[in-house]
C-alpha cells in the first residue's frame, strides 16, 4: 500500500510551529499598540510637567508634600482680577494650602498642615505660607525642621486647581449648610450633598471669612483657625475619590492626566511613573495637624505636642 501523502488530522511538519490564529495576531497587535501608547503617552505626559530644582529630604518610607499656591499670575478660566487681585496686588506665591502623604509600606497618612504654623529653617522662622516666598527649598527645610521629609514635591496654582477639578467632571462634596465668601468667591446657597465645579471648589479651599445662612440672614460662622485646612481636606477627599474613579475610565484617565500634568510643577527627581504611582494609592481621610492656638489676636500658630506625636505616630522623621 502505498503511504499516504496527507498530513494525519492535528499533526504538523517536524520544525514547523503551528500557524497563529487571526484572534492571536490580533490581541498580541493590540497589546503591543497598548504598550507602545502607554510608552509614548507618559513621554509626552512628563514633558508638560514643569520643574523645579530643589534638594529633597529623606526619612522611613516615601512622603510627598503636596503645595496649593496662591500666585495670581494666572487666574482660574472665567475670573476677574476684581476677585483675586492682580500681581500688583498680591506679589508673589504663597503656600497657600500644604498637604504631607506619607507611606510606610503598610499604610498611609495624608495630613494637611495650617498655614500659619511657625516653622523654623536655619536661624529663621516664619509661617508656612510665607516660606515659599524664599522659594520651594525654604518650605521643604522648614517642614524638615518639624520632622517630616520630603521625597517628592509638587505644587499646582489657582488656575491648576480649578482646571484639574474641572477635568474629573466636577467634585462631590457635602455642605453642611449653606455658605459663602464673598472674597474668595465662594457662594453654595443649599446645604446637602451637592457636585461642584472647579472654581467653587477652590473657593472653598481659600474661604477664610466664611458666612453662614441663620434664619433668613447671613451672619459669619463661628472662627475656625483650622477651617481652611479642613476645607482643603474636604476637598481633597473629593478629588481622589474622582481621579481614582478614572482608572478603570481611560478615555476619561486621559483626560484628567492632561490637564494635571499641565497644571503641576514638581522636583526634577519626581518622574510621571511616580506621580501616576500617586494617583493609585489607597490615601484614605485627611486629618489636619494639630497644632497651638493662634497666639493673641495674630494668625501665628506654634508646634505643640501633639504636633510631634502625631508626626512620629505616622513613622515620620527628616534626616536632612
Amino acid at each position: 500500500m502505498t503511504p499516504s501523502s496527507t498530513t494525519d488530522a492535528g499533526q504538523d511538519s517536524p520544525g514547523r510551529r503551528p500557524p497563529r490564529s487571526r484572534a492571536v495576531r490580533w490581541a498580541l497587535a493590540v497589546t503591543a499598540a497598548l504598550v507602545l501608547l502607554t510608552v509614548v503617552d507618559l513621554a509626552v505626559l512628563a514633558g508638560r510637567v514643569d520643574r523645579v530644582a530643589v534638594s529633597t529630604t529623606t526619612g522611613p518610607g516615601t512622603t510627598w508634600v503636596l503645595v496649593g499656591l496662591d500666585s495670581r499670575a494666572v487666574l482660574p478660566a472665567g475670573a476677574s482680577a476684581e476677585q483675586f487681585g492682580t500681581t500688583d496686588d498680591v506679589p508673589g506665591a504663597r503656600a497657600d494650602v500644604v498637604l504631607v502623604v506619607h507611606s510606610d509600606g503598610d499604610g498611609t497618612t495624608v495630613l494637611s498642615v495650617p498655614r500659619d504654623l511657625v516653622l523654623t529653617a536655619g536661624e529663621t522662622s516664619g509661617r508656612l505660607a510665607l516660606s515659599w516666598l524664599d522659594g520651594p527649598q525654604a518650605t521643604v527645610d522648614s517642614l524638615c525642621g518639624l520632622g517630616i521629609p520630603t521625597d517628592h514635591l509638587v505644587s499646582v496654582d489657582l488656575a491648576g486647581f480649578a482646571e484639574i477639578v474641572d477635568a474629573t467632571g466636577g467634585l462631590a462634596v457635602d455642605v453642611p449648610a449653606p455658605v459663602r465668601d464673598p472674597a474668595a468667591g465662594l457662594e453654595l446657597t443649599e446645604a446637602g450633598l451637592q457636585q461642584v465645579d472647579g472654581r467653587t471648589a477652590l473657593a472653598m479651599v481659600r474661604s477664610r471669612h466664611p458666612e453662614q445662612l441663620v434664619g433668613g440672614r447671613w451672619v459669619p460662622a463661628p472662627v475656625d483657625p483650622d477651617g481652611r485646612a479642613s476645607a482643603a481636606g474636604q476637598v481633597v477627599d473629593a478629588l481622589v475619590d474622582r481621579v481614582q474613579g478614572t482608572l478603570t475610565r481611560p478615555w476619561e484617565l486621559q483626560r484628567v492626566a492632561w490637564a494635571a500634568t499641565g497644571a503641576l510643577t514638581a522636583d526634577e527627581g519626581t518622574s510621571a511613573r511616580d506621580l501616576a504611582a500617586l494617583a493609585t494609592w489607597d490615601l484614605g481621610p485627611v486629618t489636619v495637624l494639630p497644632v497651638g492656638d493662634p497666639v493673641d489676636d495674630t494668625l501665628l500658630r506654634f508646634p505643640s505636642p501633639a504636633t510631634a506625636d502625631v508626626i512620629a505616630a505616622a513613622g515620620m522623621s527628616c534626616a536632612g
